[in-house]
């Protein structure tokens, strides 16, 4: 089990996660818990982080990853970037759905502007730190000792992807309303193209800053409050508004990658290595 988790860490963390969040929701279905619990499946990248990291490398593993949440002096430029890119990028997104549509989307949040910060606290925690401990801390640094940065960012966003594909079949979830409005291959391959783009920026930002997964888990938790929370992107503009939105967020992934280089997406630090060892 050791070696295979070393060997496949990706194709571990996909597996394990997958089954720890689909197990609450199969349990709630069938009545056997309360319907909250369902949200469990949102903890469940960063816990399944844990399980295998305390198989790879037993305790020390489990204090490796969870020291990265530690990590938070890494200078205001990153925290600007972690808690204003998305919002811009949001913005941006309805700017450029009313220029080329005849709808008009108002600029404005559908919620008080307030309620941001109640949304990013609940969705940094549950979004961010449910998932950032896997896809960013525990995978990053490993597939970083064989591939470039760029490659490592290429296989989470399929693998992130993946552990997404459920909800494009369970009604109610957003996923879900983009298959019935365009179909299910649009829907996924739009999604795998936004989640591959984010995933690079996150590589970014974690490599950029001595691998903290607290400013992974505060871009990913504060990208879900503007997206989803304040702007509504895609009640509000449909699958076209989530296209702009992802075609914004490739193209910043493009100038990061021609700027920082893709070995490390940086200029200024190594590309974040785990250097595995045998207890």
């Amino acid at each position: 089990m050791t070696n295979f988790v070393k060997k496949y860490p990706a194709l571990s963390l996909l597996l394990l996660a997958s089954l720890l969040a689909i197990s609450p929701m199969t349990l709630v279905s069938t009545g056997l818990l309360p319907a909250g619990f369902s949200q469990l499946g949102a903890l469940s990248a960063s816990t399944a982080a844990i399980i295998l990291a305390a198989i790879e490398s037993r305790k020390r593993g489990v204090r490796e990853l969870l020291a990265r949440v530690l990590i938070w002096k890494v200078g205001i430029g990153w925290w600007a970037f972690a808690l204003l890119f998305t919002a811009i990028v949001s913005a941006g997104t309805l700017l450029l759905f009313n220029l080329f549509s005849a709808q008009d989307v108002p600029l404005s949040g559908v919620v008080p502007w307030y309620d941001i910060f109640a949304m990013v606290l609940v969705l940094t925690v549950f979004a961010g730190l449910g998932e950032e401990l896997g896809w960013r801390g525990f995978l990053v640094p490993r597939l970083q000792v064989r591939y470039s940065a760029l490659t490592a960012s290429l296989i989470i966003g399929a693998f992130h992807t993946a552990w997404h594909l459920p909800m494009f079949f369970m009604e109610g979830q957003t996923q879900y309303s983009w298959v019935q409005e365009v179909g299910f291959f649009p829907a996924f391959a739009g999604y795998l193209v936004f989640v591959t783009a984010w995933a690079i920026q996150l590589t970014w930002v974690f490599n950029n800053t001595n691998g903290s997964v607290l400013l992974a888990a505060v871009v990913h938790g504060v990208g879900n409050a503007w997206i989803g929370g304040y702007f509504d992107i895609s009640p509000r503009t449909g699958v076209a508004g989530n296209y702009i939105l992802t075609a914004l967020m490739a193209a910043v992934s493009i100038v990061i990658i021609i700027v920082a280089g893709p070995a490390h997406l940086s200029r200024a630090k190594e590309r974040q290595k785990l250097a595995l060892r045998s207890e």
